[in-house]
């Protein structure tokens, strides 16, 4: 990673020391190599305190061992080298455990050239890796703030395309809860008046999770969108059979390229004569009709959206009772259960739905058992008669 500067603070009161100091550390191979002289204590905290610097290489004939001790802190984790007077053992063991990364005998500086020039070196390439680390740590964190903040708008962006969570068309209640595994969902819902005696409403389940998947939703809503206004202009009527909106949906999912697919579940429900006809694009667990203490999964097959250019979307119709509920579940709820297969899980379903309305909010609350986070988005969708 490119630098403008390295700066070596040198803090020693003799001349002759500054001074071969400095010859050895043109020596180094640093051509961005700059020093900054402390000739006493004040300049070299001045110092410090004004920029930041690579290596220090410290005098303990001005340096007392304290003043070592709190200039390695504050230099860490970049390196400190000190030189001592003397040849003492006592002087270099005191020096290494003050915090000093390599310690020098002043002596050596003119007797030992070689050896210093290679320490310098070591020291001030280590120093590089850790201020490279850093410049990519924080330009780590302002990319991840960024993307954070992205994440946020689209987050605002999919809840305000989402339905009420409660409301009544037609005469219908439909309600639902959606609980992301990430920040952004790939499972949408949505129910809408095309007259006021037939209601479309669907359940989408986008493949993976996150920004992606959450962005096919954001054209799922522009698409259902499209198809409503050319029914009411008269110029498509796709809108009226769950199959066609499904063969529409898949031919522009397989024109954005997106290497994207869905299941989907679209349902038309009539109440002039009390039917539901529906669609299933690879969707499971298929839909709960509760009934009067019975519950059954809906019939029906056909393949993923978005994967092939002719798909086969199999269209069904079926006379819904006076008092019914309709439940939905993207595939996620299956695995936030906890029973050992996938006909037990279908079964406690069964169980929980039998006698009729739970509210998709109370069902999230028993089938997934409180989980912080899940492995896949879920969403339930409930659609009653009282």
């Amino acid at each position: 990673m490119s630098r403008i500067f390295q700066h070596v603070l040198l803090v020693s009161a003799c001349t002759e020391t500054v001074d071969r100091l400095i010859e050895l550390c043109e020596l180094c191979d640093r051509p961005n190599l700059k020093i900054s002289l402390a000739r006493d204590l004040d300049t070299a905290y001045s110092l410090l305190e004004s920029r930041e610097h690579s290596v220090a290489i410290l005098d303990l004939s001005l340096v007392d061992l304290d003043t070592l001790r709190h200039l390695a802190a504050r230099l860490t984790p970049k390196p400190v080298v000190a030189l001592i007077p003397q040849d003492s053992s006592t002087a270099l063991r005191q020096a290494l455990r003050a915090g000093a990364d390599d310690v020098f005998l002043c002596s050596e500086l003119f007797d030992n050239t070689d050896a210093f020039v290679t320490s310098m070196q070591r020291q001030i390439s280590r120093a590089a890796y850790i201020e490279d680390a850093g410049r990519l740590r924080e330009s780590l964190e302002r990319s991840l703030d960024e993307l954070r903040s992205d994440h946020h708008a689209a987050q605002h962006v999919q809840q305000n395309l989402l339905p009420p969570r409660e409301q009544v068309i037609n005469g219908l209640k439909f309600e639902y809860t959606l609980t992301p595994s990430l920040l952004l969902s790939g499972d949408f819902v949505d129910a809408i008046q095309i007259n006021d005696h037939q209601t479309m409403f669907y359940l989408a389940d986008v493949s993976g999770h996150g920004a992606s998947s959450a962005l096919v939703t954001v054209l799922l809503k522009n698409l259902t969108g499209r198809l409503v206004r050319n029914y009411r202009r008269h110029s498509s009527f796709d809108l009226l059979s769950p199959s066609a909106t499904l063969n529409r949906i898949n031919q522009e999912i397989l024109l954005t390229r997106m290497g994207k697919h869905m299941t989907m579940f679209v349902g038309l429900l009539d109440n002039r004569n009390s039917t539901l006809t529906y669609a299933v694009g690879g969707h499971h667990p298929m839909p709960v009709l509760s009934t009067a203490g019975h519950a059954e999964f809906l019939q029906g097959r056909g393949m993923p959206v978005g994967l092939f250019e002719k798909p086969v979307f199999e269209e069904r119709e079926i006379v819904l009772p006076e008092h019914f509920t309709l439940t939905l579940f993207s595939d996620g709820i299956l695995e936030t259960i906890a029973e050992p297969s996938l006909a037990d899980k279908e079964a406690l379903l069964l169980r929980k739905l039998k006698d009729g309305f739970v509210s998709s909010e109370q069902l999230t609350t028993e089938l997934e058992f409180g989980a912080e986070s899940h492995p896949d988005d879920v969403a339930i969708m409930t659609v009653s008669r009282a």
